[in-house]
């Protein structure tokens, strides 16, 4: 156990290590002057100068990636180059928002994807099973970035149930876990048929059967914890992901969280704020993807290291 939970640390420093440098150096290669976003084209070259000595960007880039990774090693995430406030603060104030925001659209995902991919194995060919895929394909097909509008327009401005923006409270919430949710309602309910189709006809649920078990008992009791792996796997990833594709949902809902500042921090060339968002949207993909290795070992003993 120790050895592995090493890899396991091993692993996820080179992941942040790699996720740094990349970061670092395209941030830097993107056009655009942070200081020209600060003091505007029309500012003198001297003031220019100056303040580009006092950030420290007129140091050789190789000097400033190392400053970077030093402050890391001692978990400084250094100080927004706009704002002039520590960005471990700033990341503080919003990682809530974004949690609250990823456990909203995960419950919304889980709560509509489950039961519809089991009813649609259950009627397997008949009319449910053709309803949960055809809302499958729209769900996959509509991208964010047009479900949300399109849901503000229908929720807020027509019929005035929810704000447009912001976060309120929890009618604020309803609309960003609906648009979060929904897209990966839709994945997870093709996975969840596709995985129970295939246990279905095991010899283990075909012996339930025989015994007497009713076939949806069958179908939750025994064959939905065995077709559980696939299932767990996709959630695994889409915890991590939650967070990248919550960039869109809070831009377009004004959602005070880590993808609008990220966003805001990459308008402002403000580069110490875009790697450490970048940075936390990266350990929690990692750190959800190592759990997901640990649940299969809860849900599957024979996935256990001497099994």
């Amino acid at each position: 156990m120790g050895q592995r939970l090493a890899a396991r640390v091993f692993d996820l420093a080179v992941v942040l290590a790699g996720v740094s440098f990349l970061v670092f150096l395209l941030i830097h290669l993107i056009p655009g002057d942070p200081v020209e976003v600060m003091l505007g084209e029309s500012a003198r070259a001297a003031d220019k100068a100056a303040l580009r000595a006092a950030l420290g960007l007129d140091l050789p880039l190789g000097e400033q990636f190392l400053r970077y990774l030093d402050g890391l090693a001692r978990f400084d995430l250094g100080e927004s180059l706009h704002s002039r406030r520590p960005v471990a603060e700033l990341l503080a104030e919003r990682i809530p928002a974004t949690l609250r925001l990823g456990g909203a659209a995960f419950a919304v995902a889980l709560a509509v994807s489950l039961p519809l991919g089991v009813l649609a194995a259950h009627h397997h060919r008949r009319w449910p099973d053709r309803a949960a895929s055809l809302f499958a394909l729209f769900g996959l097909s509509i991208p964010n970035v047009w479900l949300g509008p399109l849901l503000i327009l229908a929720c807020s401005s027509g019929l005035g149930l929810t704000p447009v923006s912001g976060d309120e409270g929890f009618a604020s919430l309803v609309l960003p876990a609906l648009t979060l949710g929904l897209s990966l309602a839709a994945l997870n309910t093709r996975m969840v048929r596709a995985s129970l189709l295939e246990v279905l006809h095991e010899d283990y649920v075909r012996t339930a059967r025989a015994k007497g078990v009713s076939r949806a008992a069958a179908l939750w009791r025994h064959a939905l914890p065995n077709a559980a792996l696939p299932v767990l796997t996709l959630l695994g990833l889409q915890l991590g992901s939650l967070l990248a594709g919550a960039v869109i949902t809070e831009v377009v809902f004004g959602w005070p969280g880590v993808g609008s500042l990220l966003v805001d921090a990459i308008r402002q060339r403000d580069y110490p704020v875009v790697q450490a968002c970048v940075l936390f949207v990266s350990l929690v993909y990692v750190l959800f993807n190592a759990l997901v290795d640990v649940l299969y070992e809860v849900v599957d003993p024979r996935t256990r290291p001497g099994t």
